[in-house]
């Protein structure tokens, strides 16, 4: 199992480079530098942390890779990569996307789990997006179900929130936040992050994106 996950990986990152000579393909990348890593609401670093991505999409499917830096002393380990792969689409005011994604850490060297992912959306007016994702590990068997309500004040601002809750033992999350347009490549979030394990926090985080082709 191992050595098919390891193969998979790889596999998905030679993929990037592969689909970026076809025609038709859209190759995008990133950054986000935040104040915390929290994930599901639960922190992953004690300070700030820097998670670089990048992804290649045609007619719908995509791949990609992303990474942060962890703290060993809370995930065992000092950096996070994240492979994945999927199909989205949206049909009028409806939209979906399904993925895979596999958890590796560095520093040791962990092949941790992944979590085939669902999210669906509902746009009923323009400024208003809904939410609902289903998340769903195949070996620890638990599934994590989230909610979440966007909302566009104008082109710059918005305001979201979100609540999740993992099956199995696990724990509820929310999110509320707000985000603001600095221009078509960067923007800032701020958002409160709380469970009902962990004490709340605040985060803030500024986020790049920029289309490579």
């Amino acid at each position: 199992m191992r050595r098919y996950t390891q193969a998979s990986a790889l596999a998905i990152t030679l993929l990037i480079p592969t689909f970026a000579t076809a025609q038709d393909v859209s190759v995008s990348a990133g950054a986000t530098l935040t104040s915390r890593y929290l994930f599901n609401g639960l922190e992953q670093s004690t300070g700030a942390a820097l998670q670089p991505w990048l992804e290649a999409e045609y007619q719908g499917f995509y791949a990609g890779i992303w990474a942060s830096n962890t703290a060993r002393s809370l995930v065992g380990s000092s950096a996070e990569v994240d492979l994945y792969l999927g199909y989205r689409n949206a049909v009028g005011q409806f939209s979906y996307d399904l993925g895979y994604t596999r958890y590796y850490y560095r520093n040791p060297n962990v092949d941790c789990c992944g979590e085939v992912i669902l999210a669906l959306g509902y746009t009923p007016a323009e400024p208003l997006e809904l939410g609902l994702r289903f998340a769903h590990d195949p070996v620890a068997d638990y599934v994590n179900t989230r909610i979440s309500l966007d909302y566009a004040i104008n082109d710059k601002i918005g305001i979201s929130t979100n609540y999740g809750t993992i099956s199995k033992g696990g724990h509820d999350y929310w999110k509320v936040g707000g985000s603001y347009a600095i221009s078509d490549n960067f923007g800032v979030d701020v958002a409160w992050e709380d469970t009902n394990i962990s004490d709340g926090l605040i985060v803030v985080s500024l986020n790049t994106s920029f289309n490579l082709r």
